[in-house]
């Protein structure tokens, strides 16, 4: 029901619109329109009611993040096509397994959360996740032929869309730290988390999740020096569904050069964009600690460390701190 006054509504932006219109249209009473422009104005929709002429919507959705506005703004073939919308989950990375356990073919969909009350990254760390200010998202995408020794591919190629969005917002100096994170000024401002399902070999599926700091004002006092937000490096409040759409939009051209040209090509790009190699750092493992001077990554972007005695590979790691700045 929402969809059809939303349309109906954006149709005639800055006109009034008679209940009438919207009755006939939905076969349903005024007292029901009426009580659904009263849920679309607590979203933040600017609709103005006139007794005996009707309702107006004054102005497009200002980071109104539901389904009906993210799809308004899609331009992909596949990432979106489907939309899961949550105001408040645990995860969604939670939600996106609970749906590939009822669904085989979710290809392309998106899991949005308004808040996640058990956020994570890798290595199962929290997530800052308060309501209605940032960018919580899991996508499902079912590769075709992918060894799972690519799938980190996938992760650069996340990082690398969510930089050239935050470009298009004026963040020009984002950089991505190996192998997940996008920082500016070497404070964490999005992070991507990749699991995967595969058979023999192949994957199956994987599930690329990404948490932006959109509009949050501040940083809690613990954080302050290790994250930041775009509100924070702008001082703009961003439309967080046209931002979602960008991202997606990158995401998907990025996962078609990857199909075309092979991962080499997406890690040419990370290397033009990350801020890690040359860097001395601090790698924490289960296994224990070194450290050494990243030096580059392998063909398998895996990073290679050069403690000065030898270069370790670094296949995955609990923390990858700088030595030469604000620590992970």
């Amino acid at each position: 029901m929402n969809e059809v006054i939303l349309d109906e509504l954006y149709r005639n932006l800055g006109k009034y619109v008679t209940s009438e219109v919207m009755c006939k249209k939905l076969g349903v009473s005024r007292i029901a329109i009426w009580n659904k422009i009263k849920n679309l104005q607590k979203l933040g929709y600017e609709i103005e009611g006139k007794r005996s002429v009707g309702y107006m919507l004054k102005s497009e959705a200002k980071d109104i993040l539901i389904p009906y506005e993210i799809k308004r703004r899609l331009s992909t073939e596949i990432f979106g096509k489907r939309i899961e919308y949550f105001r408040l989950t645990s995860s969604t990375m939670d939600e996106a397994e609970y749906l590939l356990e009822r669904e085989s073919d979710a290809n392309g969909t998106i899991i949005v959360a308004e808040e996640q009350t058990s956020g994570r990254g890798r290595q199962k760390r929290s997530w800052l996740s308060p309501r209605g200010k940032n960018i919580y998202v899991s996508l499902i995408y079912a590769p075709k032929n992918m060894n799972v020794a690519d799938s980190i591919a996938l992760m650069f190629a996340t990082s690398i869309a969510i930089r050239e969005a935050l470009s298009d917002y004026g963040i020009e100096d984002a950089k991505i730290k190996w192998p997940n994170d996008v920082m500016v000024k070497d404070k964490k401002i999005a992070g991507v988390l990749l699991e995967t399902k595969s058979e023999s070999g192949i994957l199956t599926h994987a599930i690329i999740g990404f948490g932006i700091n959109v509009n949050m004002e501040s940083m809690p006092d613990e954080l302050k020096d290790k994250a930041t937000s775009m509100m924070i490096e702008t001082g703009m409040s961003v439309d967080r569904a046209t931002l979602l759409c960008n991202i997606l939009y990158y995401l998907e051209n990025l996962i078609n050069i990857f199909n075309k040209n092979g991962k080499s090509a997406i890690f040419d790009l990370w290397k033009k964009y990350n801020n890690t190699l040359g860097r001395k750092v601090r790698i924490i493992t289960d296994e224990g600690e070194f450290e050494g001077i990243a030096k580059d990554i392998d063909k398998d972007g895996f990073l290679l460390v050069d403690t000065g005695d030898d270069v370790k590979k670094v296949i995955t790691a609990d923390s990858v701190r700088f030595l030469n700045g604000n620590e992970e």
